[in-house]
């Protein structure tokens, strides 16, 4: 009876270890998006001119820097100036770093320089923003 509580426990072991490297395997799926029409109330509005931040901000001619970094366990974007030191929080993210993956979170958390407004949205979008 031992023998076969041992085997019972094994083969469970050797299941969940198969299924845990299959599903990180897995490519990320996109969440499904609503229907149009349902429930528009529980969305929240999407500005359709440039955020108040982007109106105020000069046109230098070169493109903004902005440095991502992990800032209170999410990814916060930074504008730089000319230095390059960051000057103000442009953005505060919901992508999580524990939930990137190792090399993503070690970059985020020492911190990612990204050149210009498409890098930055391309960026985000591949950590799942």
């Amino acid at each position: 009876m031992r023998k076969v509580v041992l085997c019972l426990f094994y083969a469970l072991c050797a299941f969940a270890i198969a299924f845990s490297l299959f599903w990180m395997a897995l490519p990320r799926l996109a969440l499904p998006s609503p229907a149009p029409g349902a429930d528009s109330a529980a969305e929240t509005p999407v500005p359709s001119g440039p955020s108040l931040a982007a109106q105020t901000l000069p046109d230098t001619g070169q493109p903004t820097q902005y440095l991502l970094r992990d800032e209170g366990g999410m990814v916060a974007v930074y504008t730089c100036g000319p230095d390059g030191s960051p000057t103000h929080l442009a953005r505060q993210t919901d992508i999580y770093v524990n939930l990137l993956p190792e090399n993503d979170a070690l970059r985020v958390k020492q911190g990612m320089v990204v050149t210009g407004d498409a890098a930055l949205q391309e960026v985000l979008e591949d950590l799942g923003g």
